[in-house]
């Protein structure tokens, strides 16, 4: 694979390929996300971050070796594996808060609060933003409750349309009332017993909490034309 280096990264990608032609501008885009998760978590990483860049699911399962083809993820301790071609372009903040979290705050083992962190910073999923998935879901008596996402063999067996969204939107509803330090000290300390160690940090129960998040949701204003792009995602 071809080599390009830049401020924080460095990118892989194969010769004569979309990545290729777009490098100057991923890379742009890039060290802009990297900079934005930097100052708002107010951390530093010691070490570049590896990307390869892969024309395929396919590749990118060749690439990592385990030949599970996947758009993107995040491999510990600092690589990216992600697709981009002219369909599928899964670059910006998502992994890149992965690992940047992992590398400065640490890797919690509750997957709804990691995917939660990357999510915050997407701040939606397919153009539509998080708190509008978590509205049309809890209309539509789809929601699931927190005390569920938390245990990761339900995380993981559930539409990612329903757990990432959620996750995202409830993280950004947290840091909002509490602040992005009181955040990272969970985050970094909270272990299996999530919602004992959510008590403790926030002085407040995860399901009274839950409930005021599920309020402020409702109060949002709704549009029925991003429901019903919801529903053509769903279908």
């Amino acid at each position: 694979m071809e080599i390009r280096e830049s401020g924080n990264y460095i990118f892989r990608y194969n010769k004569d390929s979309i990545s290729e032609k777009y490098i100057d501008k991923i890379i742009e885009t890039q060290e802009f996300c990297y900079e934005f998760i930097c100052k708002y978590l107010d951390v530093k990483m010691n070490d570049k971050i590896h990307y390869y860049l892969c024309e395929s699911p396919e590749q990118v399962g060749k690439i990592y070796g385990d030949n599970e083809p996947c758009n993107a993820f995040a491999s510990k301790h600092n690589k990216i594996y992600a697709v981009y071609n002219e369909d599928i372009k899964c670059i910006g903040f998502h992994e890149d808060a992965h690992i940047i979290s992992y590398n400065t705050l640490g890797i919690p083992n509750i997957a709804f609060l990691r995917e939660g962190l990357a999510m915050f910073f997407d701040k939606g999923y397919l153009g539509i933003d998080n708190y509008s998935w978590v509205r049309y879901f809890l209309s539509k008596n789809r929601y699931i409750s927190l005390n569920e996402l938390i245990v990761n063999e339900k995380f993981h067996k559930t539409s990612h349309f329903i757990t990432y969204t959620i996750a995202g939107a409830f993280v950004e509803y947290l840091i909002c009332i509490f602040g992005v330090n009181k955040f990272k000290e969970f985050y970094s300390n909270v272990d299996n017993n999530f919602e004992e160690c959510f008590k403790k940090t926030f002085k407040v129960s995860l399901k009274d909490f839950e409930e005021k998040f599920k309020k402020y949701v409702n109060i949002l204003s709704r549009n029925k034309d991003i429901e019903k792009l919801i529903e053509d995602e769903l279908i």
